[in-house]
């Protein structure tokens, strides 16, 4: 498929910048945009996206004049259903659409799972502070999380006990303010076991092969394993996209989206977290140069096209990096030139021949490697990680090297990786 002709219009949050990078490769031209539309502009957002490699980052007023021109529109993160589902009506669109609420809406994912036949853990919905500090001080060992109204307040949290999560619990009600009584949380038991996941994309319910699995830790990276074909599939996974399958059927979901899991030595696959839209930074950064037909594949799920994506290597892993002066100023990134296709930058521009992370982020990018053994891409990606260079830019390798060992354990539970 030739894209030399097909123009690209990419409206993302901020994250997914060498998507754009990527398709500049193969169409002939990619706008991309971020909307920033607050009171106060944060001025940073307005440049994400700006001097990268065959991207033209335009503003607000240009938008909705390139959806004409654009013979894709290409949405990877969620919180945009409206406009996904909007567009998709008059114009060839690739985005996850209403079926993000399976990750922005928790309960509604487990009523899901309950539905489908799908294994559900213990998990109980609780409403206002009275209640929570209630149940935190009659329950140990819980996973407590957000509804997504108020997910920018606190990170999902392990609750060992009263004690311990007191402190948060009141830095929580500090923050919601007059919401105290009306905010809701998830609270989900700790489970035994290891935490695999799909990392797939499908086509109103049914998952295109090849596909990647993995294992990922927060803030440290990911190794992942590309299957062939449903045979090939460890039961584990294949239980539950079949059990999510109808819901990307009724609403014709033509998208990536990944799920984690935890599993023991039952082999019952336990879903905790639904990811729907691109995962990053590891799987997303991972896919543009794994899937060596990735504008092509891109571009058939916005035009009803359905293209097989074409898998390089077996094996790839993504060690992220992570810097605390992003969060608060720009950061100056360095690296060989020839690294450029490896180190997957987030919320980046290009200023001359400089590359820099935008202030307000601590995770500044993932650096990958592609090959055909766990070894192999495990030692290419640390290799590389000592190439990129910037203030307080460190990757927690340790971390990283412990996922070889969840790898391990999970081949005694089905998830068979090599």
């Amino acid at each position: 498929m030739n894209l030399r002709n097909k123009h690209a219009l990419i409206f993302d949050l901020g994250l997914f910048t060498e998507c754009g990078v990527r398709f500049a490769r193969d169409f002939a031209s990619v706008k991309y945009y971020i909307p920033n539309q607050e009171a106060f502009k944060k001025p940073f957002r307005d440049k994400i996206g700006e001097g990268l490699e065959g991207v033209e980052r335009i503003q607000e007023e240009d938008f909705w004049k390139e959806v004409d021109k654009s013979d894709m529109i290409f949405i990877p993160d969620n919180c945009c259903a409206g406009i996904v589902e909007y567009l998709k009506k008059y114009y060839p669109v690739a985005g996850v659409g209403a079926v993000e609420k399976l990750e922005t809406n928790r309960w509604y994912a487990r009523t899901v799972q309950k539905n489908n036949g799908m294994p559900v853990q213990e998990t109980v919905k609780i409403k206002g502070m009275d209640a929570l500090e209630e149940f935190l001080k009659s329950h140990k060992n819980y996973y407590i999380k957000m509804d997504n109204s108020f997910r920018d307040v606190s990170e999902s949290f392990y609750h060992q006990d009263w004690k311990a999560s007191q402190t948060r619990f009141f830095y929580i009600a500090n923050m919601i303010g007059p919401y105290m009584d009306d905010v809701l949380f998830i609270c989900e038991e700790k489970l035994p076991g290891v935490e695999p996941g799909l990392d797939g994309c499908t086509w109103d319910g049914e998952l295109l092969y090849p596909t990647m699995t993995g294992y990922e830790k927060k803030g440290a990276g990911y190794i992942g394993r590309v299957f062939k074909n449903e045979s090939e599939l460890p039961k584990a996974f294949k239980i539950l996209h079949e059990g999510v399958a109808p819901e990307f059927k009724k609403f014709k979901t033509r998208f990536f989206y990944s799920v984690e899991f935890m599993i023991d030595k039952d082999r019952v696959p336990f879903p905790i977290d639904w990811t729907m839209r691109k995962a990053a930074p590891g799987v997303a950064a991972i896919e543009t140069e794994l899937i060596t037909n990735y504008s092509q594949f891109c571009y058939g799920l916005a035009t009803g096209e359905k293209v097989a994506p074409i898998f390089s290597h077996k094996y790839a892993a993504g060690i992220s990096m992570e810097s605390s002066e992003a969060s608060k100023t720009w950061l100056n990134v360095t690296f060989p030139k020839e690294l450029r296709q490896w180190v997957k930058l987030r919320m980046a521009i290009k200023h001359g021949e400089d590359y820099y992370a935008a202030p307000g982020f601590d995770s500044v990018c993932c650096v990958i490697a592609l090959g055909n053994s766990i070894k192999e891409v495990v030692d290419l990606a640390k290799e590389r990680v000592k190439e990129v260079k910037g203030t307080c830019l460190n990757a927690n390798i340790g971390e990283f090297e412990d996922l070889q060992k969840d790898i391990n354990t999970g081949k005694v539970y089905g998830i068979i990786f090599k």
